[in-house]
This record gives C-alpha cells, sequence and structure tokens, in this order.
C-alpha cells in the first residue's frame, strides 16, 4: 500500500467496520474479561484506538498488544496490522527511550485520582450513526437534557424515556467512577452500550 493511502486510513477502514459499530477486545494485561468498545478514532500517532467502553461509557485506548476479535472469529493482536506495523516501526525509528517509557509506566498511581475521559457530544454526532436509533439519556449531562434530546433528535435518534431490549446506546452523565445508576444497572443486564458524555 502507498504510504499515501496509509496515512488516510481510519480506525473504520482499518477494522472493516462501519462507524458506531462494536468489537470485541481483550487487554492482554488485565485479569478482567473481554471488552466490547466502540471504535472512534486512530490515534494521532496512529498505534492505539481511541474507543468507547460500552460497560461504563468512558474512553480507552486499544494498544497495539490487545487482541482483536475479528467478525469471522479469528484473533489478531492490533500490531498484527499492517498499518499498525508501519507506524510502530515509524515509531521505532524516531528511537524513542525505552527508559522513558520503563519511567512512566513504573510511577504508582492513585487509581481514585485518574481523571476518566468521556466522549464528547460533538464526537458522538459526528462519528455514530444514530439516525433511527432507540437512545435514552440519563445523569447530568454538559448541557442540559433538552439541549441533548433536541441535538440527537436531529441526528434522526428515538429517544427513549427509559432503557429497554429495543434500547441500542444509554447516553449518560459523569456518574462518578463507582455509581451505578438503575440505568445503566439495566443497561448491563440488557446489554445495551452505554456512552458517558
Amino acid at each position: 500500500m502507498a504510504k499515501s493511502g496509509m496515512s488516510s486510513m481510519t480506525v473504520f477502514e482499518l477494522l472493516g467496520i462501519s462507524p458506531g459499530d462494536a468489537i470485541t477486545v481483550n487487554n492482554p494485561w488485565s485479569d478482567s474479561d473481554s471488552l466490547e468498545v466502540i471504535p472512534l478514532v486512530l490515534s494521532r500517532n496512529g498505534i492505539s484506538i481511541r474507543s468507547i467502553d460500552t460497560r461504563y461509557g468512558d474512553i480507552c485506548y486499544i494498544s497495539a498488544e490487545w487482541d482483536i476479535f475479528m467478525s469471522d472469529d479469528s484473533v489478531m493482536k492490533l500490531q498484527q496490522f499492517p498499518y499498525i506495523k508501519q507506524k510502530l516501526d515509524e515509531w521505532s525509528s524516531r528511537k524513542v527511550k525505552q527508559k522513558e517509557v520503563s519511567d512512566n509506566v513504573k510511577e504508582e498511581v492513585d487509581l481514585d485520582e485518574i481523571k476518566r475521559e468521556f466522549a464528547t457530544l460533538d464526537e458522538i454526532l459526528n462519528t455514530i450513526n444514530i439516525n433511527n436509533v432507540k437512545v435514552a439519556i440519563t445523569g447530568a449531562l454538559p448541557i442540559p437534557r433538552s439541549n441533548v434530546k433536541i441535538l440527537l433528535e436531529s441526528k434522526g435518534a428515538i429517544v427513549m424515556g427509559t432503557v429497554s431490549k429495543q434500547t441500542s446506546f444509554l447516553f449518560m452523565g459523569n456518574t462518578g467512577r463507582y455509581e451505578i445508576t438503575s440505568k445503566m444497572e439495566k443497561a448491563h443486564r440488557l446489554g445495551v452500550k452505554i456512552i458517558t458524555l
């Protein structure tokens, strides 16, 4: 593939999916089960994928070592995709010092101090096709709920008052790291994807 073609690749072309499609991934460094995520965009350096974790709705980054479960039931590490491999080689050729990476990883992190990262409403409206999709809204949102409802409906979404089996997405405000709302609990039980704004 020509280098110019490589530079314009989107995450959707890379994975062979449409915007808003969910994929299953696994972090080899975590003891938790596989995650369902909605890819948003390739990172600026092209070696990871910015995604929404559909369990809690916040942003996660799929790095090169993560497993991607493909639609044909095969499993590939992100770093095995030719585009990602090329970007990793470019990254390595810039001679990023291993010591700097190690020092960043070794820093002690207080999990309560980590700020969760969320998708913006604009990012969602421009990435995920919600036309004729049933959605629900909950929590303290970044703008008034009525405005969120108007924006979602302007993109063709069908905004429901409650979460049900027909709901595709639950859009919610930041509830805090450990708080589980009743709508969130119901969404988990029914397999509804959660996106925190």
